[in-house]
């Protein structure tokens, strides 16, 4: 394949009064999409999934819960059977809620697929059906997603293997020799462990074990009577020794284990037998890394290096590793090679705290031990409020990252201090546990007691962090004769998710620093946070309190949050104001003189993901010869810039125009060459609804040829594998097209994806209701068609165009 650019190269050539016309003349646009956007706007415009209306039906008020039951709670990994879940819609009561059709979304993660019977559930029972059918045939649990206005559900099976039941997913394979001797006066150690889809060991699994040697009845395989692998460990432990009454042929022999459908194999050598067995004199060990970090996808490997006396290499030494904290051993070659060494690789495993690993290499009497250190692990706190008097309730809000700042959850959190004793939070009962949410978040609680400044000091995952909170203090105030040079207010995110109700996870927090003219910090400065005259544009609230006052600290630092509600913003509508003083006098927001009023703006959002689509311009030849096609690529990130996984993508394409023209041949440039005798705008103009709807209207059909040209199936758009965004928040998409269709025919595409804050992402030109030819604006994308053809001698299948060549839009020739 080759890229449509190269063609175009050679076109511009061999017309370039028609390539300076179109440039002067402007760009075009589609006409379709943008207008549900508001024309180019900020809105994100309606799915294409969505009723022929353009909106979405009403959720019914009286809808008060959604209940999800599947046929079936797993289903093997042959693909061949399917789960159907039936979804009612319930009133008060747990009553079926009939009479109207409640609006339901069903979604399903990747690897597998789901077809709902509905859109709405019937009016008589209040139900529709959902039949989910897997794709990826790993053993693993898949979600389903059910949602109705705020109401969510979300239900599952396990896929387990088609032949035992087992949710084993590979066999993992050791052998701790490489060779035995053909005398049978050694035994090899065999180690099987079962993983499941995630690489993490499963015990209980059914193992069965066969050798495969070339001397009939040479060897024996001894599991001690097990026959599945360790309900703690994942491991099946066995012995291999040689029967050498049948023979003391060298060989190799291969250990074959099998679990339902999955099959490993590991093989050894038999080997003549030696008199002098190798020991070494001594061990060096490297590790390939001091510290890693604690994302859990480092790794560290571990190189032994057996010698003798004369410091020589010494192949053939048995070696075991053994690894503390919880870090997982994955050994490599446990007999010293030919150069003497024996591998191993050391995973930090599921615990991600801050800790040192010990890795211990034994050879008989000689042990050997290094050690790196997993670090990452940040804990981080926030006073809410920092100044309290005594007997009023404070809290310290915590929160737990690991080295790529992803929250680390179900973390033990350790609180300790003369603050105050502990108590439950406002509105909530008092966990059982203190374990850091899935945000990585904790709230402690207390009851201020004493006076003075007392230090509130905690550790969780091998990191600890200690604040001071002001108790019954009297804050001094700014000296008079210090100036405030500045005053910085920043919130952090700026693009903050709505919160459920009874949540209050999702925050932006608000930052205020105060530096002299010295460029000193300034403590003490007061600063009082409300929203001010916007008091009304949100739902949600300060988490100091609406207008009350905070002070800053030693680092010149005042700090609070926002804490969002449950009812979204327009973007940038949310503002909070900050005003500050030396002392206690501080005006409120609408007294506050302009010198020392300071204001951020917020967006309140569903979901803050912004989308956007590119592609490598490679033209393909589709399975059947017949088409041509060209794949994107969709990324859906955070308002951070992190990809965002699962997240429901939805294309729309649109033909915008369509060219008429004719291909020679130059035999001198030995290519194709294109020549467009003219240009035309889709005959289809109704772009209110954002989309064309393929529907001949009074006037449209200009060239009388009875239909709209170019014709909605002239160019298809899909997508390929998932709808929903991968780890890497990531989707692909592909267009085809019939091979004659190929140069003649524009094309425009637009992605929107559930929540977006920016405007859909866009390719090509999409057009606002009336634009003409010469009024789109963009850079036109027309259906590509591979080089290779352009350059050889035999007809290109799009020689002509299929449009015509007249140059003329109103005739159809």
């Amino acid at each position: 394949m080759q890229e449509f650019a190269e063609m175009s190269t050679s076109m511009v050539w061999a017309r370039p009064s028609w390539r300076q016309a179109w440039r002067a003349a402007g760009a075009m646009v589609l006409g379709v999409a943008l207008a549900a956007c508001g024309g180019g706007g900020g809105g994100a415009g309606t799915s294409v999934f969505d009723p022929g209306t353009g909106t979405n039906p009403n959720t019914p008020s009286t809808l008060a819960d959604l209940a999800v039951v599947a046929d079936k709670t797993s289903v093997p990994n042959s693909g061949a059977e399917v789960v159907t879940f039936t979804i009612t819609a319930l009133t008060s009561g747990n009553a079926a809620l009939t009479g109207v059709e409640t609006p339901v979304t069903v979604e399903v993660e990747s690897g597998a697929i789901v077809t709902p019977s509905a859109k709405v559930t019937s009016k008589d029972t209040g139900k529709i059906t959902a039949v989910v059918q897997i794709t990826d045939k790993t053993s693993r649990t898949v979600k389903l997603n059910v949602s109705s206005g705020s109401v969510k559900k979300t239900a599952s099976f396990e896929v387990v293997d088609s032949v035992n039941g087992s949710k084993v997913a590979d066999l993992r394979l050791v052998v701790d020799k490489v060779t035995l001797p053909n005398d049978g006066t050694q035994v090899a150690k065999l180690s099987v462990t079962s993983v499941d889809a995630f690489n993490s060991a499963i015990g209980g699994s059914p193992v069965s074990l066969a050798l495969i040697d070339p001397v009939a009845g040479g060897s024996i395989i001894n599991a001690f009577g097990k026959t599945s692998t360790d309900d703690t460990s994942g491991v099946l432990a066995a012995d291999i020794s040689l029967v050498t009454s049948k023979g003391k042929t060298n060989r190799s022999i291969t250990v074959q284990a099998t679990s339902g459908t999955v099959v490993r194999t590991i093989s050894f050598d038999v080997v003549e037998a030696v008199s002098i067995v190798p020991k070494a004199s001594d061990l060096t060990m490297t590790l390939s890394a001091s510290s890693v970090g604690n994302s859990g996808s480092e790794s560290v490997d571990v190189s032994l290096r057996a010698v003798d006396a004369l410091r020589n290499a010494v192949p053939g030494i048995k070696v075991t590793f053994a690894v503390d904290s919880s870090a997982v051993l994955v050994p490599g070659n446990l007999v010293t090679d030919s150069e003497g060494l024996a591998k191993a690789k050391v995973f930090v495993g599921s615990d991600r705290s801050n800790r040192t690993v010990t890795v211990t290499a034994t050879s008989d009497s000689i042990v050997l031990r290094k050690t790196f250190k997993v670090t990452g692990a940040k804990l981080q706190a926030q006073l809410l409020p920092a100044t309290l008097r005594n007997g009023d309730i404070g809290a310290v809000e915590y929160t737990l990252t690991d080295v790529n700042v992803n929250p680390m959850d179900k973390v033990a959190v350790s609180v300790g201090g003369s603050q105050g004793a502990a108590v439950a939070c406002p509105g909530q009962a008092a966990p059982s546990e203190a374990l850091t949410d899935n945000k990585g978040k904790y709230t402690y609680c207390y009851r201020a007691s004493g006076n003075g400044p007392s230090q509130i000091a905690a550790t969780a995952g091998g990191a600890s962090v200690t604040s001071t909170v002001q108790i019954d203090a009297t804050v001094s105030d700014v000296p008079a004769a210090t100036t405030i040079g500045s005053a910085t207010f920043t919130a952090a995110p700026a693009v903050v998710a709505v919160n459920l109700v009874g949540s209050s996870e999702n925050r932006s927090e608000l930052r205020l620093l105060f530096r002299s003219d010295k460029n000193e910090p300034v403590p003490n400065v007061r600063a009082r946070i409300g929203f001010g005259a916007n008091n009304s544009g949100t739902d949600g609230v300060i988490s100091s309190g609406n207008d009350k006052v905070i002070i800053s600290d030693a680092t010149g630092v005042a700090v609070t949050s926002f804490v969002a509600g449950q009812r979204p913003s327009p973007t940038d509508q949310v503002k909070v104001y900050a005003c500050f003083s030396k002392t206690d006098t501080v005006e409120t927001i609408a007294a506050c003189p302009a010198d020392r009023l300071r204001a951020v703006s917020l967006t309140v959002v569903e979901q803050p993901v912004s989308v956007s689509i590119g592609t490598n311009a490679l033209i393909g030849t589709g399975t059947n010869k017949l088409t041509y096609f060209l794949e994107f690529t969709v990324l859906v990130v955070d308002s951070a810039g992190n990809p965002k996984s699962d997240v429901q993508v939805a294309p729309l394409i649109d033909l915008p125009s369509y060219q008429k023209g004719f291909y020679l041949y130059d035999s001198g440039l030995k290519r194709w060459i294109q020549y467009v005798t003219q240009k035309c705008l889709s005959e289809d103009s109704s772009a209110g609804k954002g989309f064309r709807n393929g529907t001949i209207e009074t006037g449209e059909d200009l060239n009388g040829n009875g239909q709209l040209d170019p014709r909605k199936s002239d160019v298809s758009i899909t997508m390929v594998g998932s709808t929903r965004t991968d780890s890497s928040g990531l989707a692909v998409m592909r267009i085809e097209y019939p091979q004659s269709y190929g140069s003649w025919t524009e094309f425009a595409i637009r992605v929107s994806a559930s929540g977006v804050v920016s405007p859909p992402a866009f390719f090509g030109r999409i057009a606002s209701e009336g634009d003409t030819l010469f009024t789109l604006k963009g850079t036109e994308q027309y259906t590509g068609v591979p080089v290779e053809v352009i350059k050889a001698e035999g007809t290109p299948p799009f020689v002509i165009s299929p449009y015509g060549q007249a140059a003329s839009c109103s005739s159809p020739n």
